[in-house]
């Protein structure tokens, strides 16, 4: 199973939203959210729908240079889905779940990559 890769071209600015340019057509269901800190960057795995959950786009942020989390109460019958994701400056994202709200800072651009 492999994907294919698309680069987001939005500008960079206050209050953008990106959420439908990176995850396309698929379902805002998540199968994970990871932060890697090793390679410096945050992977969002989106799937087709919450019972079937199969992988469908695989959203990257590289160059993460900070990193910061908050997290609601958790419900453990709940499929964490997103609600937005949005530039907040020239270099800082705001990714916002069900469960969490995650503030990034990155060197480069968002993409992602749909399952062939």
């Amino acid at each position: 199973m492999g994907f294919v890769t698309f680069l987001l071209d939005n500008y960079r600015g206050l209050n953008v939203d990106i959420t439908s340019e990176l995850l396309k057509d698929v379902s805002p269901y998540l199968a994970s959210i990871t932060y890697h800190v090793i390679k410096r960057e945050l992977e969002l795995i989106a799937v087709d729908d919450p019972v079937k959950m199969n992988s469908k786009v695989r959203v990257t942020f590289p160059e993460v240079t900070n990193y910061s989390e908050d997290i609601d109460d958790l419900d453990d019958d709940l499929v964490d889905s997103v609600i937005g994701i949005h530039w907040i400056s020239s270099n800082r994202i705001c990714i916002r779940t069900d469960v969490r709200e995650i503030i990034i800072s990155l060197t480069a651009k968002p993409y992602a990559e749909m399952d062939a």
